[in-house]
């Protein structure tokens, strides 16, 4: 009489190995079950928990996953998956100019958008509250993308910084880094664009 096999008990290598190269579907149910909320943890942070391509990007991680198990070669399964996570997420932010809420208030009790905005700027260049978050979020596009993730991370879905460092295998001062040259750069290109955004009120 054969043992059944108990799949949970196994490590993410073993099951991997069972469902890619054997074809067991407890094994990839098991990884799913074990993985699935951490996946989705980390793109609501990155798109944010209301979006409506959440469950898109969620669903591409893991066909990517399926399809591409031959270049994964061992070591954390965990953050492999996230990185094919992040790369879907960050095809679909090409593809879509992004939409932020940046009204949401930050550990001072202020607005993104205010936090953005230059000191001094004098009224007559002063744009309103919806048009700065659009030209936020057009600018928030040409960030590089390590600053972008963690940008999108903690003003879409207000993620503490630990977690953020967690979902991304990074230091935490790493995290606080580049979120702070992510928010420097903001604040210098929304500087430097205002005219051009001035232009189009009046065109």
């Amino acid at each position: 009489m054969s043992t059944k096999l108990d799949y949970t008990a196994m490590a993410d290598q073993e099951l991997f190995e069972r469902y890619h190269r054997k074809g067991q579907t407890e094994a990839f149910d098991v990884l799913f079950a074990r993985h699935s909320s951490s996946v989705m943890r980390f793109i609501g942070g990155m798109l944010g928990p209301d979006s409506a391509y959440v469950d898109d990007v969620f669903q591409e991680t893991w066909l990517r996953m399926i399809n591409n198990g031959d270049k994964w070669h061992g070591g954390n399964f965990r953050a492999w998956l996230i990185t094919i996570a992040r790369n879907a997420t960050i095809d679909l932010l090409r593809r879509l100019k992004p939409t932020l809420s940046l009204d949401v208030e930050n550990e001072s009790g202020e607005s993104w958008c205010d936090t953005m905005i230059a000191d001094g700027l004098a009224p007559d260049h002063a744009l309103e509250g919806k048009e700065t978050e659009a030209m936020i979020a057009e600018l928030v596009l040409k960030l590089p993308e390590l600053q972008r993730e963690v940008f999108l991370m903690r003003v879409t879905n207000q993620m503490s910084f630990n977690a953020i460092a967690e979902a991304l295998k990074i230091p935490l001062n790493t995290a606080l880094g580049r979120m702070h040259y992510a928010v420097k750069k903001l604040r210098t290109e929304l500087e430097t664009t205002r005219d051009e955004w001035q232009k189009r009120r009046v065109l």
